[in-house]
């Protein structure tokens, strides 16, 4: 499988997007993905200082040897997700792109909020932050113990991805949604 990986040609999104992402292809597993965590949470520790946040790494980055697109996935919990929406701009100053401006604000309080960090013009970072040690939190930190644990569910997510890639390149919702659909599948055992 992971030799079908790296032949494969990276798809990019349709022009007009609103954010430029990373290719949407699946790499091999890569050792400095722990380490690209580890730098960019203490980026975020120092942005978040004056909400003391809780830091994880998820997503298939987050699991050895699973082919993950090239874009590190962090959780940042906080008591009330909103608490994050007035740091934007000190947010902005670290390369991050807070999701839902004051244009088009969030809901709810308790919603999740989305960060997105480019490098040359290139998402490299995902950035989840969920009420901490709420029923977000703790499914997502679920499904990476469960994949870190078990090979073989790793092994299948990692073609179902794949799969995904195939059936619709460049469709990057239709990916997400084809994720979602094995991870609550796997979560509702």
């Amino acid at each position: 499988m992971f030799a079908e990986l790296a032949d494969s040609t990276p798809a990019r999104p349709p022009t007009g997007s609103a954010l430029p992402e990373a290719a949407l292809t699946l790499s091999p597993y890569q050792a400095s993905w722990p380490a690209r965590f580890r730098v960019e949470a203490e980026v975020l520790r120092v942005a978040l200082v004056v909400l003391t946040p809780v830091i994880e790494h998820c997503g298939s980055t987050a699991v050895p040897q699973l082919a993950a697109r090239p874009v590190i996935d962090v959780l940042v919990g906080l008591p009330m997700p909103k608490l994050v929406d007035p740091l934007a701009g000190r947010l902005a100053n670290f390369g991050y792109v807070l999701m839902g401006t004051t244009a088009q604000p969030y809901a709810e309080p308790y919603a999740p909020r989305m960060l997105t960090r480019q490098v040359r013009g290139l998402v490299t970072h995902h950035v989840q932050v969920v009420e901490s040690h709420g029923d977000a939190w703790h499914r997502i930190l679920l499904f990476r113990d469960l994949l870190r644990a078990d090979a073989a569910l790793a092994h299948q997510y990692a073609a179902v991805k794949l799969d995904l890639l195939r059936a619709r390149p460049g469709d990057a919702v239709a990916y997400a949604n084809g994720k979602s659909s094995f991870i609550d599948s796997i979560l509702g055992r």
